[in-house]
Order: structure tokens, then C-alpha cells, then sequence
């Protein structure tokens, strides 16, 4: 399986050389237009602010007959949702927009239900929803996220070369942040959200940042471990004296 993922990764780039347009164009702090109107996967017509519902979104852009791509990004998704320590449908909720409009209503609840088997936790299914629509309202949609992506006809086989993101929206609607790739940090995108919940917005904040914060439950935030960075910063004094000592007395036994 991991081997599939490296293939896909490596797939990306690829289609980014071959066409330089396919890729994400960030429109941070941009709102999307939420008057569009999206079917779900119960074949309820509503505008795009209804399923975002004033909560911040993770939204995904994918097709539900997709043979590549999407599949390993979904997944990676259902996985952080489980290792997610926020509540579903509460604190976030989560829409997958098909960019194929042959997509429909059954192949959308299909997709779903394969997805939610594989979260573990507990997690009302409204908390996800997966949306169809007509090609006008889905190149307004990812015109507004800067997501370029090109629809490919081989053999009288419809492809679609796409980029691998998340992005995650305020509740208001605003481009809060892009999470790339198909594998995603629990830290990650814990922080993406709770920034989104303020309206704020930013980069993707580093992996190794996760040692340095830790989660305070209470004010819903993450707060600065000082103890563990001063810690290692006294590890590193210490270990780089006692090379120093080595190394000094090893060059006094020489002279002996």
C-alpha cells in the first residue's frame, strides 16, 4: 500500500511538469462563493453555506470514480479523522465536492459509505457530506480555491490529472489554510481548524512544531511547551561539552 502512495506522489510532479497550469494556487483569505448550489448524497439541493453550516470545513476536491489519485487522499483523510481529538459535526465539519459532473447522487452516497466503515470513532455521517453538481457551479468553486485540474479522454475513458489537497475553510467561508498531499498530521490539521474557528489564516505549520506545542483542552488552543524546548536546548550544551571534554582529553593523551 505504501508503495502505491510513493508511486502517487510521485505521479504529481510529473503532471505538474507536463502541464504547469494543473496544481494549487493558494487564495488564502479569499471567500469561496457560498451561494452555490451543491446536491448531496441524499439528493438534498442546498447552497454551499449550508453544508459548511458555521463551522470550520475541511473541504476536498476529488470524483467518486476516480482510479488513482483520490482514493489514497480519502483514505488519508478517514485516517486523521480517527486520530482527530475534535468532535465531529460540532467543532468541523467535512465536504467532498466531485469535479466530474457525471458524478451522481448514487455513486456519492456510495463513496461515503465505503469511507465511514473506515472511521472507527464515533461520527454522525451529516458530518461529512459529498456533494454533485453541474460543471458551471464546480469551475466556480475551484476557480475560487485556485485548484487547477484537466479533464483527459483516453481510449473513450474520462480521466481527470488533479492535484492531492485539503483546505480548510472558516465559518464565514474564507480560505483558512491548504494541507497538501494525501497523508495529514492530526497537529496539522488540529491547528488548522481551530485557527479557521478565529477567522484567522496561514501556512501549514511544520512537522516538527509538534514537539514544541502541546493541546490545552480547556481553551481549545495550542500553547508553547517552554519545559521541553529549554530541556532540549540543555541537552544540546551538555552533549556538545562533552565532545568538547573527549575530544580535549584525547589530544592531552597524544602529547603524553
Amino acid at each position: 500500500m505504501m508503495i502505491r502512495y510513493c508511486l502517487y506522489l510521485l505521479l504529481i510532479p510529473l503532471t505538474l511538469f507536463a502541464n504547469k497550469q494543473i496544481g494549487v494556487y493558494e487564495h488564502l483569505n479569499e471567500t469561496i462563493p457560498l451561494n452555490l448550489e451543491f446536491t448531496n448524497e441524499y439528493n438534498q439541493t442546498k447552497k454551499l453555506s449550508s453544508f459548511i453550516n458555521n463551522k470550520p470545513t475541511i473541504l476536498t476536491l476529488n470524483y467518486f470514480e476516480c482510479p488513482s489519485l483520490c482514493s489514497p487522499q480519502l483514505q488519508g483523510v478517514t485516517s486523521v479523522l480517527n486520530r482527530l481529538d475534535l468532535k465531529p459535526y460540532i467543532d468541523y465539519n467535512v465536504i467532498t465536492i466531485s469535479i466530474a459532473p457525471t458524478d451522481t447522487v448514487q455513486s456519492a452516497l456510495k463513496k461515503k459509505n465505503t469511507l465511514l466503515k473506515s472511521i472507527t470513532k464515533s461520527f454522525p455521517p451529516q458530518t461529512w457530506s459529498f456533494l454533485t453538481s453541474s460543471q458551471e457551479q464546480i469551475d466556480l468553486i475551484t476557480d475560487s480555491v485556485g485548484y487547477k485540474y484537466e479533464k483527459r479522454i483516453k481510449e473513450g475513458v474520462v480521466d481527470y490529472l488533479h492535484p492531492g489537497v485539503i483546505i480548510v475553510l472558516t465559518p464565514q467561508g474564507k480560505i483558512s489554510r491548504y494541507l497538501n498531499g494525501i497523508q495529514f498530521l492530526p497537529f496539522d490539521l488540529k491547528l488548522a481548524l481551530l485557527e479557521a474557528n478565529k477567522e484567522n489564516s496561514g501556512p501549514t505549520i511544520a512537522k516538527t512544531l509538534l514537539y514544541c506545542f502541546a493541546y490545552d483542552a480547556k481553551a481549545k488552543t495550542y500553547v508553547f511547551q517552554a519545559e521541553k524546548v529549554v530541556g532540549s536546548f540543555m541537552f544540546g550544551i551538555v552533549l556538545i561539552f562533552f565532545v568538547y571534554l573527549v575530544k580535549t582529553g584525547r589530544k592531552g593523551k597524544d602529547k603524553e
